[in-house]
């Protein structure tokens, strides 16, 4: 007897846990309310950018050397720009980006301005940047005239 009392009491206790709550079964009836009231929790998302990592890299690189006299934005209205005789360059202007290859960018960032006949008050940067960074700023200058 005490056998079939510890088997009731088990079933019993098992039925409490896996028990389905009532009107579930019913397809048809109204959706529970429990949790309606709370919101919901969503998982921060990474965000997303249509730059290449190259060009990320060279953004990052364009923020700390550039936009002083270029710009945020590529517009030649950096902070500094006010105070240069010739004005920085426009990124931004996808006519003038046009006349320029890749080559004739590196050419200036690395040797500045004079090497292609453009402000002398653009400094070379060739002994700071790595052909690495020079390239990577170069995909990202390139960017700007396509925004």
């Amino acid at each position: 007897m005490a056998r079939l009392g510890i088997m009731f009491t088990l079933f019993a206790t098992l039925s409490l846990v896996f028990s389905i709550p009532a009107g579930s079964s019913d397809s048809s009836s109204a959706p529970s309310d429990t949790g309606a009231n709370q919101p919901r929790f969503e998982l921060p998302q990474k965000p997303t950018s249509n730059m290449t990592p190259l060009e990320q890299r060279g953004a990052n690189l364009y923020s700390y050397y550039c936009t002083v006299c270029h710009g945020t934005k590529g517009e030649g209205d950096g902070i500094n720009s006010f105070q240069l005789t010739t004005p920085p360059a426009k990124f931004a202007d996808a006519a003038f980006m046009a006349t320029l290859s890749d080559a004739d960018i590196q050419k200036v960032i690395r040797q500045g301005g004079s090497a292609l006949d453009k402000s002398p008050q653009m400094q070379p940067w060739g002994r700071v940047l790595t052909d690495q960074d020079v390239a990577a700023l170069v995909a990202y200058i390139k960017t700007l005239s396509k925004n």
